[in-house]
């Protein structure tokens, strides 16, 4: 048996060799090594507190290479390529973009591989917000009290923009506004020319309340005779009749939202056995304007069934 295994063992050598070089090509037939690509996001990893880059690359483009089984199992979204920026230091910094391939493919090309990256040191300040009116409130209308939510916000950023900021501001359009409004709206950092600056605001939008007060306003109110005494003994007062009933008032919004009624001069009845009429001044208010200033007051006075 060992003699016939000795013989031509060179021949066998080959055969083996052969069957083994025709599994593999089989084998690749089946399974064939493919390339693929993939945009990938990137990971600024080990960067220290102090320090803030705001222009690194959101993705790059990797090329990878395996069989065909392997690449149809990767799940694309566990892909991540990162920048290992624990050696930069403030201004910029040449890296290399890094890549870790799955287990069985082969990285063929990451683009870009090496990027230009601008560090700066972080820094942070709380600054109060202002409001910037947009446009003029109406002539007859008085602003009573502004207030703005939050009263201060922090700024947030590269160094050098946020020791720029001396202003935060929110800007509200009051044209046309005539009566209580609230308006909201983002914030802006500013730096003593009013340039608007690439900072973070915490919280970004603002909330302005405004009063406001008309300086005129109208409005028709009653009116209300007002009598004093007593009428002869056997009468009574039947009714009163008042000409015109109501007038209209004119003044400041707060003031003329106090008044409902408007009264006559007192009227003197009495005595009286017949009916008491005349015209009678108005008692109007300091600051309150009327173009009627007198009504015609009728007091029925009749004897008592």
């Amino acid at each position: 048996m060992m003699i016939h295994l000795k013989r031509n063992w060179p021949a066998k050598i080959l055969s083996l060799l052969v069957a083994i070089v025709m599994w593999f090509f089989i084998m690749r037939d089946q399974n064939p090594v493919m390339e693929v690509s993939y945009v990938v996001p990137v990971q600024v990893q080990n960067l220290a507190a102090n320090y803030i880059v705001e222009d690194a690359p959101q993705s790059v483009r990797v090329v990878l290479s395996g069989p065909r089984d392997t690449i149809i199992n990767l799940k694309s979204e566990n892909l991540k390529a990162y920048i290992d920026a624990s050696g930069v230091s403030p201004g910029q910094n040449n890296v290399t973009i890094h890549f870790n391939s799955p287990s069985g493919m082969s990285l063929m090309e990451v683009k870009p591989d090496t990027i230009t990256l601008t560090v700066d040191e972080y820094a942070e300040k709380k600054l109060p917000v202002e409001i910037i009116p947009l446009g003029q409130i109406s002539d007859n209308v008085a602003l009573k009290s502004v207030t703005v939510i939050p009263k201060e916000v922090t700024v947030s950023g590269r160094k050098q923009q946020v020791m720029a900021a001396t202003r935060v501001v929110m800007k509200v359009n009051v044209s046309g506004q005539t009566k209580n409004f609230s308006s909201v709206a983002d914030l802006e950092a500013w730096d003593n020319a009013g340039n608007v600056l690439n900072v973070n605001i915490n919280p970004a939008q603002g909330q302005a309340q405004y009063e406001l007060n008309l300086l005129r306003k109208d409005k028709a109110v009653p009116v209300s005779a007002i009598t004093v005494g007593q009428v002869a003994e056997g009468y009574e007062v039947k009714g009163i009749s008042i000409k015109p009933v109501q007038v209209t008032i004119t003044g400041r919004e707060e003031m003329v939202d106090m008044i409902s009624e408007l009264k006559t001069e007192v009227i003197d009845i009495s005595g009286s056995t017949a009916p008491v009429e005349a015209t009678y001044n108005l008692i109007i208010p300091d600051g309150i304007a009327s173009k009627v200033t007198t009504v015609r007051v009728t007091v029925d006075i009749q004897r008592k069934a």
